[in-house]
């Protein structure tokens, strides 16, 4: 696959001065109870529940919402709780998802709640289980083994825990997760020729991602970060003439803006 590294080296360099202006920290940050105590125990599961429905469509609302539901109904947030109670009662679960969460798609989300409990109750102590792992890496196989998470979605939750720098792992953070909404800003922006990638060439990208991403001396997890505020505050709104990439991008000569 063909990957304009020009075009990809001005759209990382847009991204970055553009959100050097704002505190790298609290851009596309996961929102969590303020009762619960960062980088614990319950922290972690909390942010294991909240990724798993988050696809950065109205990303702010959707966590509003999720903190709402946590003050009202915390039991839905432990594990054990949910198996022992839910799985033969799932008509309540998917009530108390449906009406106050509101997820896009209440019967998967009720799916995925279920299913990511069901492997969360598997470990006595989320914490204690993430602190055995030595990379990142292993800790990617983890959260793919739970088989709840996408691309975006579990690599949202890589980041986060990566954030919070829980347990010692030796490496970084090798991979940028792609997503259809990342697909969608290279191909407009020049940086691939077209929009339906395969598997490998995801990978491509994403390692295209990284090695601009060194060059210009940025952490690939805030490249991921960038991308992700600009599909969430920009794309999805359709606020093109606002967005930092607008010179650069297709959407005003296909949208007739120029």
């Amino acid at each position: 696959m063909y990957i304009n590294e020009e075009n990809l080296l001005k759209v990382v360099k847009i991204m970055k001065d553009y959100f050097s202006k704002e505190n790298t920290q609290a851009i596309a940050m996961v929102g969590f109870p303020e009762e619960i105590k960062y980088k614990s125990n319950d922290w972690l599961v909390y942010m294991f529940y909240s990724c798993v429905l988050d696809y950065g469509m109205r990303s702010k609302i959707y966590h509003s919402n999720l903190i709402h539901t946590y003050h009202h109904y915390p039991f839905i947030f432990d594990p054990t709780y949910v198996v022992n109670h839910f799985n033969c009662d799932q008509e309540t679960l998917f009530h108390i998802i449906k009406e106050n969460i509101h997820p896009r798609y209440p019967k998967v989300a009720l799916h995925k709640w279920l299913k990511l409990s069901v492997f969360l109750s598997q470990c006595p102590s989320l914490l204690e289980k993430i602190c055995s792992f030595h990379s990142y890496q292993e800790l990617s196989d983890f959260i793919i083994t739970s088989k709840n998470y996408g691309q975006k979605t579990g690599g949202l939750l890589l980041r986060v825990i990566y954030e919070a720098n829980i347990g010692n792992f030796k490496d970084d953070i090798s991979f940028i997760p792609i997503d259809r909404h990342d697909i969608e800003i290279s191909y407009l922006n020049g940086v691939i020729e077209e929009r339906h990638l395969t598997a490998k060439q995801i990978a491509e990208l994403s390692t295209a991602y990284i090695n601009i991403s060194n060059k210009l001396s940025v952490n690939p997890s805030d490249v991921d970060k960038f991308l992700w505020e600009i599909g969430n505050r920009y794309c999805n709104r359709c606020h093109c003439s606002e967005c930092p990439l607008y010179g650069h991008c297709k959407t005003k000569s296909v949208s007739g803006k120029e």
